[in-house]
Formats: structure tokens, C-alpha cells, sequence
């Protein structure tokens, strides 16, 4: 039996995550900008789909690509994140942040939401349900261009 070789980031179905998340860089950069030093947005997003395609068995056996590359991408840029950087929403579980953060930060519709994280349209009613009144402190708003 020979042991299997990991596939490296610029081959194969690594080569297809990278491009996946890499479609979606403006949306990742936005996230990350919310999170971490602006200096910082291009190299974190960079470091976080690397991060992602190198654990491209992981997200190809998930019952869910797209969310599964989401999660690992998300805790990439969360990583490079200031300590404090979601503390006011500590209270909320992990996609009732994304959520709030898209939605209400960045002004993202639905169908963005979910195209970015995977997440299916139920998901996302539920975590808008537990959000329902909840609103982005000032420093997570986006200003509009």
C-alpha cells in the first residue's frame, strides 16, 4: 500500500478550490476588511484561500463544498484578526456573525450571503430570525463608495 501524497495548491482539485474562492475575492476582501488592518485585506485573503485549497480533501469529502471552504477561509482570516476584532459579537454563534456582518456591515443581499458561504436559503432565515433587532456597531459599517 503506498501512502498518499498531498496534492500540492496549484494542482488537481486544489487547483479548482483556489479558483472557486479566488472568483469570490472582492467578497473576501470586503469580509476581511471588516476584521482586519486595511493594509493587511490583500495578504490575509491571499493567506486564507492558500489555507483553504491545501485542505482541499477536507472540503471535497464535506457534504457541503462551498460552506466547508467558507469555514476554513473564514478561520484563516479570523487568525490574522486582532484579538478583540469580533468581541462585540462574541454573544452570537458563527454564521449569526457572518450574517449580521454581511447583511448589516457590508449591505449584502441573500442570495450574496449565500453564494459566499454556502449557506442554504433555511440556514439563512434562521440566523436572520436570531438576529431579528440586532444591528452592526458603527466601526463594521461599510461606507458606501
Amino acid at each position: 500500500m503506498t501512502a498518499q501524497r498531498p496534492e500540492p495548491a496549484g494542482t488537481g482539485p486544489a487547483r479548482g478550490i483556489t479558483a472557486l474562492l479566488e472568483s469570490h475575492y472582492r467578497d473576501h476582501a470586503d469580509f476581511a476588511a471588516l476584521i482586519v488592518p486595511p493594509e493587511e485585506v490583500p495578504q490575509a485573503v491571499r493567506t486564507a484561500v492558500l489555507q483553504a485549497a491545501g485542505c482541499w480533501q477536507v472540503v471535497l469529502a464535506s457534504p457541503d463544498a462551498a460552506t466547508s471552504a467558507w469555514q476554513i477561509l473564514r478561520a484563516a482570516l479570523l487568525a490574522r484578526a486582532a484579538p478583540h476584532a469580533l468581541a462585540p459579537f462574541a454573544h452570537l454563534d458563527p454564521v449569526e456573525q457572518d450574517v449580521l456582518l454581511m447583511r448589516h456591515g457590508l449591505g449584502w443581499s441573500d442570495t450574496r450571503i449565500t453564494r459566499v458561504t454556502g449557506l442554504d436559503r433555511a440556514a439563512l432565515a434562521t440566523a436572520t430570525r436570531a438576529l431579528a433587532g440586532a444591528a452592526c456597531p458603527a466601526g463594521y459599517v461599510r461606507r458606501r463608495q
